[in-house]
């Protein structure tokens, strides 16, 4: 009886898990995201600082950013210890157009966990 209990507790956990693994993360238009469009590539590296990455196709440049949550935002308190949850963070591109920024995209990682404060926190310095 008890081996049923735990055998029906074990899938019920592994269809929870599974279920918010299909079930993607959606980026909208968040405020840092929308207000750096127009901005100069300069005006960019000033306030968000050098990218990991930097691409161009000729027409457009893509400037990559990653932002991790803090270590301490990785562990939750529970008594007198606590437990880890999810690791997470953002991939932000900047995409330039004539020297502008034409579009921000954001990825989060992994993408079903809505990141989207690491994301906006690249761009928090910039006005």
């Amino acid at each position: 009886m008890r081996q049923n209990i735990f055998a029906l507790m074990l899938v019920s956990i592994m269809q929870i898990l599974l279920a918010s693994c299909t079930t993607p993360a959606h980026v909208g238009e968040y405020p840092n995201q929308q207000r750096m469009v127009g901005k100069s590539k300069s005006a960019i590296l000033a306030c968000a600082g050098l990218p990991n990455t930097e691409t161009s196709d000729g027409k457009r440049t893509i400037l990559r950013y990653y932002r991790e949550a803090p270590i301490l935002e990785e562990s939750r308190p529970v008594g007198k210890g606590s437990f880890a949850t999810i690791r997470h963070g953002c991939w932000a591109a900047v995409v330039l157009a004539d020297d502008r920024v034409a579009d921000i995209q954001y990825r989060f990682v992994p993408p079903t966990f809505d990141a989207s404060n690491d994301c906006e926190d690249i761009f928090d310095s910039c006005q």
